[in-house]
């Protein structure tokens, strides 16, 4: 959760606006807001252009911390389109955090005339200017006081977490409704004799290349339980939505496809010989979960903890249930390394590692994507 750089230990209150989404400050006003979104708000393309590249190359750093990667942020004069007004920019975050009525007097497009437009351009006019941010927040609650919804409870009493203030999607996640339910039919199609179904279906190291190695794409919807079924289907469609959305269908079907051919081999080469089946989806899921954290590192996640015989729900960042996720996985597989078996924990870790090494190439080639807009 991002604190208020001025305020120290005051968290941020992250909002939906038209041009983007802003994190402000309940006690000094104060607000966060990334040079994206304040270029879809009608900030000069030239006076944000200076205000970046200015932090890039400035040496010298303020007091304050960036609220998101926790960095000294640059303290950078606005220059002559706003004199006098110096702000604080993070150069690696791309975000520039604003005092109380500083944002109004960054620079903006100046508005054409609209009478000669058609519609559609006036509407893209109409939603233009900064002011619109903070007329914007007074309309929408804060975010966070809203409570699990009751089907919610489901999942986190069974361990799994919900998302709150789940980014974005633009599309439908239809390879993400697909693989679900094909992994449902191939579970109806097997319950009724699941022991021979796993034994015949499922990736057996000792036997890699069985049916010509069709078992390395069969395992994948392949599960040994109901509970198991369900737990690979809620995360897979929780979190596969807005990884399809940021990849599109093929991408997301070839990290998903990655992820698993990765894990099983991870599984295959700590213990070739055995001849035990795995099954299950886990080890691309966990491909998608690690590629979401990465791209999300700030999507709030919601987790059920016991604590002095109480219990409730703790809101964590993307990221640091990630670490948690690889902690817990790294230890089953040490549990598992010494025999006691059941989870295929080493193919969780090497599907994981795909999809984090492809979440940071997503973000280095954004990254660069932005520098050469602003370049």
């Amino acid at each position: 959760m991002p604190f208020c750089p001025r305020c120290s230990t005051v968290p941020l209150v992250r909002r939906v606006t038209q041009p983007g989404i802003v994190y402000g400050c309940p006690k000094c006003r104060g607000r966060d807001v990334a040079v994206p979104v304040l270029r879809n708000a009608g900030a000069n393309p030239e006076f944000l252009k200076h205000l970046w590249l200015r932090a890039r190359e400035s040496d010298s750093r303020g007091t304050l911390r960036c609220p998101h990667c926790h960095g000294r942020m640059a303290s950078v004069l606005a220059g002559p389109d706003a004199p006098g007004l110096a702000l604080d920019v993070c150069p690696s975050c791309a975000t520039v955090w604003f005092d109380n009525a500083e944002l109004g007097s960054v620079p903006t497009v100046p508005h054409p005339r609209t009478d000669a437009l058609s519609p559609k351009a006036r509407e893209q006019v109409g939603i233009l200017g900064l002011r619109h941010i903070e007329q914007m927040e007074r309309d929408t609650p804060e975010a966070g006081v809203t409570p699990p919804s009751k089907w919610q409870w489901i999942p986190l009493i069974l361990g799994m977490p919900i998302e709150f203030d789940a980014p974005e999607s633009k599309s439908r996640p239809v390879v993400t409704w697909l693989v679900a339910a094909m992994m449902a039919l191939m579970f109806a199609a097997t319950v009724s004799n699941l022991r021979a179904a796993v034994n015949d279906l499922g990736f057996v190291p000792a036997l890699w290349d069985r049916d010509g190695g069709l078992t390395i794409l069969s395992s994948f919807f392949m599960h040994a339980g109901l509970f198991h079924l369900v737990s690979n289907g809620y995360f897979l469609l929780v979190f596969g939505d807005n990884v399809e959305d940021r990849l599109g269908p093929l991408f997301f079907a070839v990290l998903l496809a990655g992820s698993h051919v990765a894990g099983l081999a991870l599984h295959a080469a700590l213990d070739p010989r055995t001849t035990m089946p795995c099954v299950g989806a886990s080890a691309g899921i966990a491909g998608v979960l690690g590629y979401y954290t990465v791209m999300f590192p700030r999507a709030q996640l919601g987790v059920f903890l016991w604590y002095f015989l109480r219990f409730g729900v703790v809101r964590i960042p993307a990221i640091a249930f990630l670490a948690f996720f690889l902690f817990m996985q790294a230890f089953g597989a040490w549990m598992e390394s010494r025999g006691a078996g059941g989870v295929a924990y080493a193919a969780h870790l090497g599907g994981i590692a795909v999809g984090i090494a492809a979440g940071i190439v997503g973000r280095l080639m954004a990254k660069q994507a932005t520098i050469e807009a602003f370049g």
